[in-house]
């Protein structure tokens, strides 16, 4: 290889490698374990490459912890991806590869650096923490992330730098987003076993899994299940096993009824969509070939009335989906109400050709005199005394008479024990400048909605430090099942609008011992532990339409960049399609349906499910059949 594609291999492997040493050593629950795994990983990733590649897709809806450790701008998602680039790039240059196309490969790389370095020009020194909120300018690295993610892998996911087929890579691909999904299933059925019960379809409930950073709304569950769907139809034909078919049939069931549970009509639209999009790309295929085989086999056509069926059974009866439905067109008179608080935002010439800024939506549309209010905020103080957590009330109000309510949607956090049959006591030290009310609770709840709370309303009038103490009201929680571990929430609130209220020494055990259930309670290890919870109201964190989210962050410029790229990649799909590579179709139905979705929610925001966008895009830019190349293979028999 040329001394230039030597380099940047090198480069790359060697900022990998030290990132993630640098980032799981500041891991702020196991720093250990998370460097021996991080360094365990990547040595098996350089033993066996693909395993990498595969594990990506695989992991990608578990690795995160962020209700436990308080990370918001890394998680152990990024870990993994680390430790693939660090291996796979470290492999190119054991075996020599030739990076192809080096030149395109930097600029799109610079591209990337170059969007988050503007999103976060105003970075200064006390900004740079793990814990920084979604408003500040480190929220453009947050965001950036995953397009640096998909820049990196895409010399990885190439088939050549898999040592693969062009097929064996996709389907490869498709397996592990199959499998990753099992995740996402047995998350949900998980979480709704707790609350509010896998057959209660009328409560106000929409499931998030294992993606935590939906905790300030978002669709990271939704793009997810729109994006893998199609995969499902795949995984299906591709199976020859009936041990293995009866299996998959039991978890597309499973999978549906994940998709229905979220009550998100944007999934259901979408993937009805891009299923149809799918059936008649399929039975074109076979019209053009003169397949007389049925599209639809008996197996599959009994898959498709009992899909029907639990389909018919959820949206026939009273439910929460159909409360949903029927509140579609206020629901939209709101949606335009947002996007133009969101285009307001576009205020110069330069703004509308090149955006705010990477990661700026947050900051600059809660700033905004029409931009909705922001239930609450913290942020951690240092004085020459002490380190203190500064939690603020709201800075707006839905309702004058309802401000307490409104304080109350927002709350610092942090995950703690469940005590059965046990009263909560809480003391903490407060100061601030004016009376305010305070609420703190302990909450057994997954992540947006809580099942029951202990809790307690804190009266304190303005001056100095003040120490308050009192026993937590309500009925004791009932623990010991397996569906209890982990739902434990500790959260405090402030009620009153415009109020800053310090906080130190807080103090929670149960049952009059004296033992503190709350980790980092004197904020000596900055947030670690603490993570912001909300409710029912994200309207600051989010402008809920893909398109709009990147022509605000990065103007027309970057819309037209990113239309042109999916333009590309699917004129290539068809072109592959129509010359006779199958798995294309699924690819041209995934990307969609996501398209789809994105006309009423945000995708970029949500860092994992926008890197496994990436890898789909980056993907099917590889699917095309050449001459010689072994068909698409199917799932192992039994």
């Amino acid at each position: 290889m040329s001394p230039r594609n030597n380099l940047v291999p090198f480069l790359i492997s060697l900022s990998s490698l030290g990132a993630g040493l640098f980032v799981a050593s500041a891991h702020p629950v196991a720093p250990v374990l998370a460097t021996l795994l991080f360094v365990g990983f990547f040595l098996l990733f350089v033993w066996q490459p693909r395993l990498g590649l595969f594990s990506i897709p695989l992991f990608l809806p578990a690795l995160n912890f962020s209700p436990w450790t308080g990370w918001l701008m890394v998680d152990e998602f990024d870990l993994l991806v680390l430790a693939v680039l660090a291996a796979g790039y470290f492999q190119m240059l054991r075996v020599g590869f030739r990076l192809k196309h080096m030149s395109a490969f930097l600029l799109l790389l610079a591209t990337v650096v170059l969007l988050v370095a503007l999103g976060a020009h105003d970075l200064a020194a006390r900004d740079l923490d793990w814990f920084s909120a979604y408003a500040t300018p480190l929220n453009s690295f947050r965001l950036g992330k995953s397009l640096l993610w998909s820049v990196l892998l895409l010399p990885l996911f190439a088939p050549a730098g898999q040592n693969a087929s062009p097929n064996k890579a996709t389907t490869d691909f498709f397996l592990a987003c199959v499998l990753g999904s099992v995740w996402v299933v047995l998350a949900v059925c998980w979480e709704r076993d707790f609350f509010p019960g896998l057959l209660d379809f009328s409560t106000p409930y929409r499931t998030v899994a294992l993606f935590w950073e939906m905790h300030q709304g978002g669709a990271a569950l939704d793009a997810f299940l729109v994006l893998v769907a199609p995969l499902l139809v795949w995984a299906w034909r591709a199976t020859t096993s009936q041990t293995l078919k009866l299996a998959l049939g039991a978890f597309v069931l499973a999978f549906v009824y994940v998709c229905l549970t979220t009550f998100s009509r944007g999934v259901l639209g979408a993937i009805a969509g891009s299923l149809i999009l799918l059936s008649a790309l399929l039975t074109w295929r076979r019209v053009k070939g003169g397949q007389a085989t049925p599209v639809f086999n008996p197996a599959s056509v009994l898959m498709l009335f009992l899909v029907s069926l639990e389909v018919a059974l959820v949206l026939g009866s009273a439910t929460f989906m159909n409360k949903r439905l029927a509140a579609s067109e206020h629901d939209f008179a709101g949606r335009l109400q947002h996007w133009e608080q969101g285009i307001g935002l576009l205020k110069t010439p330069k703004d509308w050709l090149l955006g705010i800024g990477l990661g700026k939506l947050p900051s600059r549309l809660t700033k905004s005199e029409a931009g909705p209010a922001l239930p609450g905020s913290y942020f951690l103080q240092q004085d020459a005394a002490q380190r203190t957590m500064v939690i603020a009330g709201p800075d707006g109000t839905i309702d004058a008479n309802n401000d307490w309510k409104f304080g109350g949607l927002y709350a610092l956090s942090q995950r703690v024990e469940l005590i059965s049959g046990q009263r909560y006591q809480f003391s903490i030290d407060v100061r601030s400048e004016q009376a305010v009310q305070m609420l703190v609770q302990v909450c057994a709840q997954h992540l947006l909605y809580p099942a029951r709370c202990q809790g307690r309303r804190i009266g304190l009038r303005a001056g100095g430090w003040q120490h308050w103490e009192s026993k937590l009201s309500g009925y004791p929680f009932k623990t010991g099942a397996w569906q209890s571990v982990g739902r434990g929430v500790f959260l405090l609130s402030v009620l009153t609008p415009g109020a800053n209220v310090e906080i130190a020494n807080l103090q929670l055990s149960a049952g009059g011992g004296n033992l503190n259930l709350l980790r980092n309670s004197q904020f000596l290890d900055d947030g670690a532990g603490w993570f912001p919870a909300v409710r029912s109201y994200f309207l600051p964190w989010h402008i809920d339409n893909l398109y709009l989210e990147i022509l605000i962050e990065t103007g027309l410029a970057g819309l037209f960049g990113f239309l042109t790229l999916i333009f590309l990649i699917v004129r290539r799909l068809v072109k592959s399609y129509r010359q006779g590579h199958p798995l294309a179709a699924y690819f041209l139905s995934s990307i969609a349906g996501l398209m789809a979705l994105g006309l009423l929610v945000s995708v970029l925001d949500m860092p994992r499910v926008a890197t496994l966008f990436g890898l789909f895009l980056l993907c099917a830019w590889h699917c095309q059949q050449q001459p010689g190349s072994d068909p698409p293979g199917q799932l192992p028999s039994t």
